[in-house]
């Protein structure tokens, strides 16, 4: 409702600028209290003011987040080494002589990255998809997707499947600027494809002094400070240390008189995952499982700026820290002794109570390892150490589905060894495999289905329910094929042989007969007793033309002679006409009768069966029966190549192995 100019003199007037006037799109007026509101916005700026009081009296180090791990990976040759300089020169200003173990920098005000590298070899690969929280694909768009890629992509999906991120590198090589357009539409596409719809791709197309151009950068490392990362469940689940520095404190004595003597070995890193509580045994990828002989938690050597004191220090020194690359300014001096001037120290008691959290930087030191890890330690490869949980320690059989992977050329047959990655751990195992038959029995099969899933029993340690694993044939680097055999999930797991019992073999026995009659003939070598003859009674048997059944035991006859010539028959036979006809089969009587004494006693085993037609002296006669397979209980951690199938022996040794 509109109001004219005079009525509006009149109220304002009135109200004496207690009252504030506004005039809205309708041309009403609108009046509100200007006190009220004042006293409103004075009430909004003293919560605020509470508000930031509590902010700042909250403890940031107890929120510091530990720093996210960006694996890069890729074939040789594509650009790893150069990547990570250019990120790491973007974030701190410093050049970067040698890519060396993980290289933390401090990315913002709230958030560290720390790069690695990924290797190539198996092992290496394994345990970066274990602990990458964001890994960055660098692809040849000049050669396109290569075979490590590939794998590098079922360990992820296996092992969890974190951030991925493309790259696309050597773009410089592509002169056509058309063919240049159609290779980014159909890399863009195949990666999309193999990953996920959606999927960020960044373009590197040359090198300015030595590194990518900064723009170019720049936007991949910008993206790379916002994303968002998502825990793994296993991560999350389980504590972890991601070793950025390595020392062997093994006695200098001992190592003189053995040099081949078990060492003693301190590890430095940041603590991810879950809490770790004092006692936890851990898992060296590589070595085994480890008691830690002591943990103590150090100072950051690379803190966040909301958290650092930095006072007469160069803000520059502590913006990033690589000591397997030479560059880090932090040294921790292992015979140092601090002493706490308070005894009722809260944070000390938190630490024994409920563990470090994640976040931590620790210092590990465990004893008795093997002297190869020292000896053969690469700094390319980081050390991963996953804490284990008391029902991780358990070892029994596992019943898991599993599928050969379509890439791998061979077949893999049963009890043919595999290494086997499931949780921190990977082990060579000799697994059974089988299927599923229509009356719910597990038949064993001699090898895995072409293009299809089987189930698969093995040894080894326990892992949970829904666990994938990857199954990898060997660990030797010099192999031209797909290196991935199988991937799989545990479906069951026990303790007791329960899993493979139910899992049934069928197999031939085999026997001769004795003597040929009619429809009926004694067979031998079937049976290995009379009992087992009344177990399988009435059962199918048959040679290579001829069906029969077994019918009963087969027991000597009595003897007697007629006429002096020696032949033995049946005293039970009553009629003399009877007894005629069969003088022609004394003889063979008599010959079967002594096959089947053994001297005073009888020979037992020997079955009585019947056949369709009459069978020759020449024929075997099969029972096909299905037997439980034997236990298999040979597993153990893989630190070495891993032992050789039967098939790679005989190619060895040249030789026919049974």
């Amino acid at each position: 409702m509109g109001i004219d100019s005079s009525s509006f003199s009149s109220i304002s007037n009135r109200y004496e600028g207690r009252f504030v006037r506004h005039w809205d799109y309708n041309n009403s007026l609108i009046i509100y209290d200007k006190k009220s509101d004042d006293s409103r916005n004075a009430q909004s700026q003293a919560a605020t003011t509470d508000q930031k009081e509590v902010q700042l009296q909250h403890d940031l180090e107890e929120e510091e987040p530990v720093p996210y791990v960006v694996l890069v990976q890729g074939p040789p040759k594509v650009g790893k080494s150069m990547l990570i300089k250019s990120l790491v020169k973007f974030f701190t200003m410093h050049h970067l002589d040698n890519v060396r173990g993980p290289i933390t920098v401090v990315s913002g005000k709230h958030r560290r990255l720390q790069f690695v590298e990924c290797p190539n070899d198996v092992n290496g690969m394994i345990d970066a998809a274990k602990y990458a929280d964001l890994v960055l694909f660098c692809i040849d768009a000049s050669y396109g997707f290569e075979m490590e890629t590939f794998e590098f992509f079922n360990l992820l999906q296996v092992h969890g499947f974190p951030n991925v991120i493309g790259v696309l590198s050597h773009l410089d090589k592509i002169k056509c600027d058309g063919q240049l357009k159609v290779t980014k539409q159909r890399l863009s596409r195949q990666f999309r494809n193999e990953i996920y719809g959606g999927a960020e791709l960044f373009y590197l197309s040359r090198l300015d002094n030595g590194m990518y151009m900064d723009d170019e950068i720049h936007n991949l490392a910008m993206f790379i400070s916002v994303m968002k990362f998502n825990p793994l469940s296993w991560q999350t689940a389980h504590p972890y240390v991601l070793v950025d520095h390595f020392e062997d404190v093994t006695s200098p004595e001992r190592v003189q008189i053995d040099n081949k003597c078990d060492r003693n070995i301190v590890m430095y890193g940041y603590l991810r995952g879950s809490n770790f509580k004092r006692g936890t045994k851990v898992h060296i990828a590589g070595a085994g499982d480890f008691p830690v002989y002591g943990i103590t938690s150090l100072a950051d050597p690379c803190s966040l700026p909301i958290a650092a004191k930095m006072k007469g220090v160069n803000d520059k020194e502590r913006l990033f820290y690589a000591p397997m690359s030479g560059l880090w300014g932090l040294l921790y001096d292992k015979d140092a002794e601090y002493v706490d001037e308070r005894n009722d120290n809260d944070e000390v008691t938190r630490s024994e109570i409920e563990g470090f959290r994640a976040g931590t930087y620790l210092k590990l030191e465990v004893h008795d390892v093997p002297f190869e890890m020292t000896k053969n330690i690469d700094p390319n490869c980081p050390i991963l150490v996953g804490g284990i949980s008391l029902e991780d320690e358990n070892v029994g059989y596992m019943q898991a589905r599993l599928k050969r992977h379509s890439w791998h050329r061979k077949l893999l047959k049963t009890r043919d060894p595999i290494i086997v990655s499931a949780g921190w751990r990977r082990y060579q195992t000799r697994p059974i495999y089988a299927q599923e038959d229509g009356g719910n029995r597990l038949h064993r099969i001699d090898s895995t289905p072409e293009h299809t899933d089987c189930l698969a029993m093995f040894w080894g340690p326990l892992a949970p329910l829904d666990t994938g694993f990857v199954a990898v044939h060997n660990l030797a680097g010099n192999k031209a094929a797909f290196r991935i055999s199988a991937m799989g999930v545990i479906l069951d797991f026990t303790q007791a042989a329960e899993i493979v019992a139910k899992i049934l073999k069928k197999c031939n026995q085999v026997g001769t007969p004795l003597q040929t009659f009619k429809k009926t003939a004694p067979i031998k070598d079937m049976f290995t007793s009379d009992l087992e003859i009344d177990w399988f009674k009435d059962a199918a048997i048959q040679t290579a033309r001829v069906r029969g059944n077994v019918e009963k035991v087969l027991l000597p006859c009595a003897k007697t002679n007629f006429g002096g010539l020696g032949y033995s028959i049946s005293v039970k036979l009553v009629s003399l006409v009877y007894q005629l006809c069969l003088i022609g089969q004394a003889a063979k009587k008599k010959l079967v009768s002594e096959l089947i004494r053994k001297g005073d006693q009888r020979r037992e085993g020997i079955a009585s069966c019947s056949f369709q037609h009459k069978i020759s002296l020449c024929d075997k006669v099969f029972m096909r029966v299905w037997k439980q397979v034997s236990e298999l209980k040979d597993s153990g951690d893989c630190t070495g190549q891993g032992m050789e199938s039967v098939g790679e022996l005989k190619d060895s040794l040249n030789k026919v192995i049974s």
